[in-house]
């Protein structure tokens, strides 16, 4: 299963629904981490469980990613170089159609600080890499 690259941001083909997500909706997904492998990673399990993926690495490719497909939720890493997660989430809210886009941190940083932090900034959920797939399941249904 390869993702498309454009640029710094891929976008994983409309995969068909199997027959366990026959009753599920597809939804739109964005994925944004500096670090490519985590990125194309949780993008590859995205799009096998039936999501359309859009993964960027950085928050301009971000950004310019929302203007082709706007995402009905967002996976941020917080802590990527020239836009942080945190700016990347406040730029995302002036968007067209994404005010009120649930945005959740998948960080590496999980103190109580820092969630305190990403509730505070906006942010829906935060989880901690790595994080479980049934996590991610959870957060998604």
């Amino acid at each position: 299963m390869a993702l498309l690259h454009e640029k710094k941001v891929h976008r994983a083909a409309r995969p068909h629904a199997g027959p366990a997500h026959r009753h599920s909706p597809i939804r739109n997904v964005l994925v944004v981490d500096d670090s490519v492998d985590a990125a194309d990673s949780l993008g590859a399990l995205l799009q096998a469980w039936g999501y359309h993926v859009t993964v960027a690495h950085d928050g301009p490719a971000a950004l310019a990613a929302t203007q082709d497909t706007q995402p009905d939720i967002a996976l941020l890493d917080i802590d990527m170089p020239a836009m942080d997660g945190y700016e990347l989430a406040a730029h995302l809210r002036f968007q067209p159609g994404c005010e009120q886009l649930p945005i959740v941190a998948i960080t590496g940083s999980g103190s109580p600080d820092d969630i305190r932090r990403s509730r505070a900034k906006g942010f829906s959920a935060h989880l901690v890499k790595p994080v479980s797939a049934a996590s991610l399941r959870t957060l998604l249904a």
